[in-house]
């Protein structure tokens, strides 16, 4: 074969996918007079990329070519999108786009043709960091003319501030992530999740440490995810299940499952496995209980002592192993394999494709109840458990390509039914070879053709399988529109305000209510953390909403950076805001769940939302003087130069010509830059994620 003929002289390199139509093949030429054809990839450190018909690619020195295709090399346009550095990474990348391929061939489609680079810049900033590109960013992009610059921006926002506030939006929604839980505040639970995304502490992990906490909120956030469902155990069991492995159980608490191979029996034997595990409240402390009346009591005034019993039900919230299994059968159990009132040994469930249950068979047997909650978690994290990274696979492909391979997320009881089998089972087996690291995970994913590819407009209401040519259109969440409204006016300083909530909050509250503390030091504690209190508006409440006393909580709350007020709003990212906001705050009327249901946010366009765009504070804090956006393009030279600096904020892109003159010609008669950044602001364009 042809091909062979460089094999001597480069190292060959699998790539990301076959062939788009729009790529260009030409016949190289060696110095020795053998030749190739192919398609120019790129040029860089002295390296030419050329990449064949069957998606392979031969990186070789430009001296080894001939005169003539070495002047081709330095003049051409590359083809296609850059070459990442790591062969490794575009193997694995190659893998899935062939994957995605085989599919399109089977169904007669095609994949999209490969996005620009100002369609690339902008939708890989939206799904790694959660915001648009400043317009120095996306410039800076646009005008590198390195091979490998899709690659390099995908690690540099993999490794940004941007990305931590983003994941952490998406698991605050998958996890009922809400400020305000059990009459109790739980920021412990929101700085431990943001510190598990910031370390890059494994999936599998993260996962483990949730399902096995103990020890008091104030003390342990990782505890956060139990006491969310405090008393409901069987209501956090069904959640359990269905966010992190995909089975689909909750019709199972009742009765058996119409629809999957799910008992009632076999629900409440994994149910089980949490049977010897309590989280509660106050009663916890009942050892010290007479001790602690005669505190309360001592303090005299009546509110006091009210806000004291408040303290001690939130230092109460904790999770707590016993020595004794106590889960019994409903008392309305009705079919034969038990009786109601039963005592329930725990058992694992399997699937045919389990390598787990060999490992765990001897679970059920332990003598010591209070470590099943342990072995539960084990067998659940487990990278044999086939529906554990399926499943964290199958959520990280929809939240970079719009919908997932198999819908919903929540039911993966047969994998099969997907709309690319082979391929869903390939990045479960990809999850496991990164050993469940969510940023190489995701690194792969944008490295492939199919996420650099145009998006497409697909209605999934028709229930036609959408096979994947190019990542989904879909309109940005609500927290990318209000990060990405915030970057627009403070620019990438946005990231700078970061809180750190569950310290001061845990600080203020933390009460030692064991009995162990004398009266006198007990009493000085609460008389401190009540007047700690009024920050957060009550050990559970809710903080006043004005502007003022917002600044003052940013400040007082250890933000990095204090961020700007303006006409009442805090331009921090929605990660550092309420989680969830107030009712008619921006975030909430574009979609932000209300965290009662997991997974409950909404990409649904409203007339509200509308009316929002049109008409709400988001835009007129845009369109002000000192508004970043405005101040940038007013400092520019001409008309010419403000119009093309307002597109590349909202856009990533230059203005078209008649975008341009029609524009120029606006401000010519009387439009101000507040009405253009009006105009930007409400197109289609800029709340979409092509």
């Amino acid at each position: 074969m042809k091909t062979r003929l460089f094999l001597p002289l480069a190292c060959a390199m699998l790539v990301t996918g076959l062939q788009a139509d729009n790529e260009v093949y030409r016949t190289w030429t060696d110095a020795q007079g053998r030749k190739l054809d192919a398609t120019f990839r790129g040029i860089e450190n002295g390296n030419v990329f050329l990449q064949v018909r069957n998606g392979y690619v031969y990186r070789l020195p430009i001296d080894k070519l001939s005169a003539a295709d070495q002047e081709a090399a330095r003049t051409l346009k590359p083809q296609g999108l850059g070459i990442p550095a790591d062969p490794n990474l575009a193997q694995a990348a190659a893998q899935i786009d062939m994957l995605v391929e085989a599919g399109l061939k089977k169904a007669e489609q095609k994949p999209n043709p490969l996005a620009s680079d100002e369609q690339f810049v902008r939708r890989v900033f939206l799904d790694l960091a959660g915001r648009i590109p400043t317009r120095e960013e996306a410039l800076e992009f646009i005008n590198d003319t390195s091979v490998s610059k899709r690659a390099k921006v995908i690690d540099r926002l993999l490794k940004s501030e941007g990305y931590n506030s983003h994941l952490f939006n998406y698991f605050a929604d998958m996890l009922r992530m809400a400020d305000v839980a059990q009459k109790a505040r739980f920021y412990t639970y929101q700085d431990w999740l943001k510190g598990q995304i910031a370390d890059n502490v494994p999936w599998n992990k993260t996962v483990y440490s949730m399902m096995t906490a103990d020890g008091k909120l104030l003390e342990n956030g990782a505890t956060g995810y139990l006491l969310r469902d405090a008393g409901m155990r069987l209501d956090n069991l069904s959640l359990t299940l269905s966010t992190f492995i995909g089975a689909n159980v909750s019709c199972a608490q009742c009765h058996d499952h119409p629809f999957a191979d799910w008992t009632q029996r076999q629900f409440y034997e994994m149910a089980a496995f949490f049977g010897a595990t309590e989280t509660y409240g106050a009663k916890g402390n009942a050892g010290g209980m007479q001790g602690i009346k005669k505190v309360l009591a001592s303090l005299g005034d009546k509110r006091l002592q009210q806000q004291a019993k408040n303290l001690l039900r939130v230092n109460g919230l904790m999770v707590e192993d016993t020595s004794e299994n106590d889960l019994k059968m409903p008392d309305d159990y009705k079919y034969p394999d038990a009786k109601p009132g039963d005592h329930v040994t725990p058992k694992l469930v399997t699937w045919s494709d389990d390598k787990t249950k060999k490992a765990y068979q001897g679970v059920q047997t332990t003598k010591h109840d209070e470590q099943l909650r342990d072995q539960f978690a084990k067998w659940m994290t487990s990278p044999d458990n086939p529906r554990f990274a399926m499943t964290i696979a199958n959520r990280m492909w929809k939240h970079i390509f719009g919908v997932g391979v198999k819908e919903p997320v929540t039911d993966l009881d047969d994998p099969n039914a997907s709309v690319n089998p082979a391929l869903l089972h390939h990045l479960a087996n990809e999850m496991v070879r990164l050993k469940f690291d969510l940023r190489q995970f995701l690194r792969v994913l944008c490295n492939t053709q199919t996420y650099q590819r145009e998006a497409t407009s697909h209605e999934l209401a028709d229930n036609t399988p959408y096979l994947f040519p190019g990542p989904i259109l879909r309109r940005m969440t609500a927290e990318q529109a209000w990060d990405s409204c915030a970057t627009l006016v403070v620019g990438a300083d946005v990231e700078k305000f970061k809180g750190h909530r569950g310290v001061t909050y845990a600080k203020a509250m933390n009460v030692d209510f064991s009995g162990n503390a004398s009266p006198d030091v007990i009493k000085g504690q609460i008389e401190n953390a009540v007047a700690s209190m009024r920050q957060f508006g009550g050990a559970g409440g809710n903080p006043k909403n004005n502007a003022k006393k917002k600044k003052m909580a940013a400040q007082e709350e250890d933000l990095t950076v204090a961020p700007p007020v303006r006409n009442g709003m805090v331009l921090a990212r929605a990660s550092e805001l309420p989680q969830p906001e107030k009712d008619q705050h921006f975030l909430r009327m574009f979609g932000q769940s209300d965290r009662q249901i997991a997974d409950s946010e909404s990409e649904e366009g409203s007339i509200p939302q509308v009316l929002m765009l049109m008409n709400g504070e988001a835009q007129r804090v845009i369109g002000q003087n000192d508004s970043l956006v405005v101040k940038t393009a007013d400092g520019m030279d001409t008309p010419e130069k403000k119009v093309e600096s307002l597109y590349l904020s909202f856009f990533s892109r230059k203005p078209k010509p008649t975008e341009l003159s029609n524009a120029v010609a606006g401000l010519g008669n009387g439009m101000t830059m507040r009405d253009l950044t009006w105009v930007l602001f409400n197109t289609r364009e800029f709340i979409f994620v092509e």
